[in-house]
């Protein structure tokens, strides 16, 4: 069943006939921007039955109420008196009935001529100058601050010069919108990937890019509706997706339980069709085998070790490394592409999270080591 967050949040509404506001004017709690075809609508609201109110952007066209976006996730108004305006260097503010800032926006890049605040078809809220429409320009935009929902045109990724470090985080609870305990974002040591974090854990990762998707699952459904983008360089990197047909809603939602749900808007039902999530396929849950092993959803049992190693009991993948072993001069073909013997006798070992290579030349101590022949002539020490 797919979570929607705010069925019932609103007070009555005034929709101004506006999609941008400029400096001296301001949206009351109560009033409202939509955008220019009215995809989205920005305004202030409750979750569930809470009294706190924040500024948000939520569907408007399709789900309606769903919220895809708050701005004072830590800090709420505590009544109906919150004011959102922008200053003339384009810094938006939320202020409460005693004229007290709750969120501030910040930019580093010179403030525009004219500058002004537009809520976008795309959901985004950007401040930028009133003539320009050229994207790369804007002083700020709620893209690059994404809450628990990921649309088509957002980035989540890293941007090595900066620091700056673009996720998703769950709610805290469906009445609170404060950053939650888990995350979902770009692991960049060795083979950049997507994964889902609960504090510092993972619990799951969708593999390494190879050029068309993620390789920890099969080809995504409704591949042909979006464009995905993988990017990365020395000072950037970051993963993203865009919607071949404007029409198409779509998003991600990390929930506040830790659940990623994928979904695709029906207008023809009036829901959210989930057709991924995080939880779908076991050998995505982060170390589901154990070390040394991998995973197949096409046998059973779905773990097995890879060539090299053995496991010590049937009913637990506690799996030791072989540390040495005699016929090294026989290479081993191993068909994971993970773990290979060359030539000259070296194990090299790969983990798709470091990318660690691990040398049979130089032999780890074990704590109680164990010697062993196994089937195919290789005599061990694990």
């Amino acid at each position: 069943m797919v979570l929607v967050l705010c069925w019932f949040l609103f007070f009555t509404t005034r929709t101004l006939a506006l999609s941008t506001i400029s400096p001296g004017q301001s949206i009351k709690d109560g009033e409202t921007l939509v955008s220019a075809s009215g995809n989205f609508e920005l305004g202030f609201f409750s979750p569930g039955n809470s009294k706190s109110r924040y500024l948000g952007i939520w569907y408007k066209k399709a789900s309606t109420g769903t919220v895809v976006w708050v701005a004072n996730r830590e800090a709420s108004v505590s009544d109906a008196s919150g004011v959102l305006s922008i200053n003339d260097k384009g810094v938006l503010s939320i202020m409460n009935g005693t004229k007290g800032i709750v969120w501030s926006s910040n930019t580093s890049r010179n403030a525009a001529e004219e500058s002004v605040a537009q809520l976008l078809d795309s959901g985004n809220f950007v401040v930028k100058d009133r003539i320009d429409n050229d994207p790369e320009k804007v002083l700020w935009q709620s893209f690059d601050y994404p809450c628990d929902t990921f649309l088509p045109g957002m980035k989540i990724g890293i941007n090595f010069v900066t620091g700056f470090d673009r996720h998703l985080s769950s709610w805290k609870s469906m009445e609170d919108p404060a950053p939650g305990i888990y995350s979902f974002r770009i692991d960049p040591r060795g083979f950049p990937q997507l994964v889902l974090k609960k504090g510092p854990e993972i619990l799951f990762r969708a593999g390494s890019w190879n050029g068309v998707y993620f390789t920890g699952k099969s080809v995504p459904k409704y591949y042909t509706v979006y464009r995905y983008e993988f990017f990365s360089n020395p000072n950037e990197i970051y993963y993203g997706y865009k919607a071949r047909n404007s029409t198409i809603f779509s998003r991600y939602l990390l929930d506040p339980s830790g659940q990623i749900q994928r979904s695709i808007w029906n207008e023809r039902k009036k829901d959210w069709e989930v057709f991924l999530t995080s939880d779908a396929d076991q050998c995505l849950i982060y170390a589901y085998c154990g070390s040394y092993a991998s995973c197949t959803t096409e046998g059973s049992p779905p773990c097995k070790c890879l060539e090299g190693f053995v496991h010590r009991s049937a009913s637990t993948w506690n799996l030791r490394p072989v540390l040495w072993i005699a016929n090294r001069n026989k290479p081993i073909t191993d068909t994971s592409g993970r773990l290979t013997i060359d030539g000259g006798g070296i194990l090299i070992l790969l983990d798709g999270r470091n990318s660690s290579i691990w040398s049979l030349m130089v032999p780890r101590k074990a704590e109680a080591p164990v010697e062993q022949l196994l089937d195919s002539g290789n005599y061990v020490l694990k």
